[in-house]
């Protein structure tokens, strides 16, 4: 089982441009040596005047995504003092960071129309949403969640991937009093213009009436983002 570790970063002095070269240094080259790791993504949020109205403000500067090849591996990893100190350390960067987020995911592909298995994410760009707590029962909201929406996810024009992502533990869940992230989700495009149009077409409809659906939670996030494959093991 394939597991996605995500730092997210937020930051008002530093560029996209600077957190990938902080990243592209020595974080990467722990990362590469680590035997545990499958391959490693950066995600830069996509900037301009045509961003759909769901993008929220402020979005993250930056966003590696880490495959590992297990959940245990994955705890290890993030645990180890290495990854505190070079991915998860404030002050390890150029200039002040507000905010690091952590997150241990399990990342579920879905099929799209047409395609007998769900294809491969190599599309750049990518709708990233987060959902939080608090929520009465979050396997519960998981339960619905995957069952219905990533089918009408998958109907929009010039789609690529759809993906879920599941916190480790899920189904043994209950309340959730917090703001622990519930689920996440992400929809692949070849670019801004296609994710507009797919949210422009008839398809948005049946996915905003699911969404009325949804037990009662906190908050969500979405975020447009340029996704980059930076390592990737032999």
């Amino acid at each position: 089982m394939e597991i996605s570790i995500f730092v997210t970063i937020w930051s008002m002095a530093l560029s996209p441009g600077d957190v990938q070269r902080h990243i592209l240094g020595d974080p990467l080259d722990f990362l590469a040596a680590e035997e545990a790791v499958v391959a490693v993504e950066l995600y830069q949020s996509e900037t301009g005047d045509n961003l759909p109205p769901l993008h929220d403000v402020p979005a993250p500067t930056s966003m590696v995504e880490i495959r590992v090849g297990s959940a245990d591996a994955a705890k290890e990893l993030v645990e180890s003092d290495n990854f505190k100190q070079l991915l998860l350390n404030k002050q390890a960067f150029s200039a002040p960071v507000e905010k690091i987020d952590l997150e241990i995911l399990e990342p579920v592909h879905y099929p799209i129309p047409g395609q007998a298995t769900p294809p491969p994410r190599t599309a750049p760009l990518s709708f990233v949403v987060r959902y939080y707590g608090p929520v009465e029962n979050q396997a519960d909201f998981v339960e619905f969640y995957t069952t219905n929406h990533p089918p009408l996810l998958a109907e929009f024009p010039g789609i690529r991937n759809v993906l879920c992502y599941l916190p480790l533990g899920w189904r043994d869940t209950q309340e959730i009093t917090d703001s622990s992230v519930i689920i996440g989700n992400e929809v692949v495009f070849d670019d801004l213009d296609s994710l507009n149009r797919a949210l422009a077409s008839d398809a948005l409809g049946p996915v905003m009436a699911d969404s009325e659906k949804f037990a009662s939670y906190g908050v969500s996030t979405h975020y447009v983002m340029q996704r980059e494959l930076i390592y990737q093991r032999d």
